[in-house]
């Protein structure tokens, strides 16, 4: 093997991807996009800092129990995270509801249609006594004010019922407060020691979790399908322009192949790990860029799920799959002559890519059993193991010897693929104005030398 070739071609291919005008701008363009994504908590809240919904309430039912101007203003406050007290939040900023009463419900009907208010409860009772309550809004009935509207009145209409049965707000108030929840993994490891949950199963850092693994996940899969079609473009486009004979007089098919792969890949993997980067610096950075322009940090922290063992395994996983579907798209590229049929070929190994990513998706939100038989075997797949495993390692499913196993499986197909590719990529780069598929592929494997 001419170990030479096959720096010459990466090198070339490397300089040239990334030397191109649109490369570079490409690249700024995306480090910026992932800047603005890792700071967007600062970015939300440095909007939103002064931001506060007016809410007006009419009470065409004068006799309800309580005052529901300042049951709806609690409620609405304490259900977004705002301290539920008659002015500014714990943090000297504004609440995020402000509701007050209204006294003309035509009036306040026009409010909101202005702009002026966010919405308007008008509460009636129906001939039986019970309270009615109307919720004018421009917001779809789905919409996170409606919805917490829609929550917070059934409070008042529990409140006035418990009234019109005797009961004083005093001895209402213990009905309404929340009752203890605990959600535990009926695995004993993965508790306290005193039984009660681990600081690993909480809410908040599921969702934290959840997070991650979808970035991380989506940020292989965006790299397979995005870089390798680029790699197929690229073998492609020196077939067209009849280049691939003029190198082939001096270079092999496999350290084509392997320069290609390398050149390109490597370009692509520049650019990919610079916005990596930069995301991962505006992540880490965001208790500092909130402090700065907000004057606190305001519980904005690194997601508890990226930890440096996850990226670690993310790092190697990443490596392996993109070289093990890079072969392949490369391989698939020498098989067409034209631009136009690359989506065609490279669509088995897109859907085997997109389904990996779905499954390893749900089975880190609990759609699917990360721990059923069916989802363990595909985890040993290589083609599947990336995306799966990482759903898997999320969901708390995946030990290190499945870790270190379906690693080990990938590299030995990887070999495989390399091989198989090799022979493909040899009979088809100089197959011209065929149409791709299985027979030609079989064919090209079979002539291969």
């Amino acid at each position: 093997m001419n170990v030479a070739n096959i720096v010459a071609v990466t090198r070339r291919e490397f300089v040239t991807r990334t030397g191109n005008r649109g490369f570079i701008i490409s690249t700024l363009l995306l480090v910026i996009a992932a800047v603005a994504i890792g700071l967007a908590p600062v970015v939300i809240r440095f909007i939103d800092r002064n931001t506060t919904e007016t809410v007006a309430v009419y009470a065409g039912a004068a006799d309800l129990h309580g005052d529901p101007v300042a049951t709806l203003d609690a409620l609405l406050n304490a259900a977004s995270g705002t301290p539920p007290a008659n002015g500014p939040g714990a943090d000297g900023g504004k609440k995020e509801f402000t509701v007050e009463p209204a006294a003309d419900p035509a009036a306040a009907r026009q409010g909101v249609l202005d702009g002026k208010l966010n919405a308007l409860v008008d509460i009636e009772r129906d001939p039986t006594g019970e309270p009615v309550f109307t919720i004018y809004a421009k917001d779809p009935g789905t919409s996170r004010t409606v919805t917490l509207i829609r929550q917070a009145v059934a409070s008042i209409a529990i409140a006035d019922r418990l009234g019109n049965a005797g009961l004083s707000v005093a001895e209402q108030s213990h009905l309404f407060s929340a009752p203890t929840v605990r959600a535990l993994s009926p695995d004993p490891a993965k508790q306290g020691p005193d039984g009660q949950p681990s600081p690993a199963t909480t809410a908040t850092d599921e969702i934290s979790n959840f997070a991650v693994t979808f970035g991380l996940v989506m940020f292989l899969f965006l790299a397979v399908i995005i870089y390798g079609t680029w790699i197929a473009m690229s073998v492609v486009e020196e077939k067209t322009n009849r280049v691939m004979e003029i190198i082939l007089s001096t270079a092999s098919p496999f350290q084509l192949l392997a320069g290609k792969v390398l050149g390109v890949g490597g370009a692509a993997l520049a650019q990919y790990l610079a916005v990596l980067a930069a995301a991962l610096v505006a992540t880490l950075l965001q208790g500092q860029v909130a402090a700065l322009v907000l004057g606190d940090a305001g519980g904005i922290s690194l997601p508890t799920g990226l930890t440096p063992g996850i990226l670690l395994v993310f790092s190697v996983y990443f490596v392996l799959g993109f070289m093990l579907y890079a072969v392949l798209f490369a391989a698939a590229g020498s098989l067409v002559s034209r631009q136009e049929d690359v989506s065609q070929v490279v669509t088995p190994m897109t859907l085997v890519s997109t389904a990996g990513y779905l499954i390893g998706l749900y089975a880190s939100i609990g759609i699917v059993d990360a721990n059923a038989s069916w989802v363990v075997a595909l985890s040993w797949v290589p083609f599947l193991s990336p995306y799966m495993m990482l759903g898997r390692m999320s969901a708390g499913e995946a030990g290190p010897v499945e870790v270190v196993g379906t690693m080990a499986l990938m590299v030995v197909t990887i070999v495989v693929a390399v091989w198989v590719a090799a022979r493909i990529y040899s009979a088809g780069v100089l197959m011209y104005g065929q149409r791709p598929g299985v027979r030609r592929m079989w064919k090209a494997l079979r002539e291969a030398r």
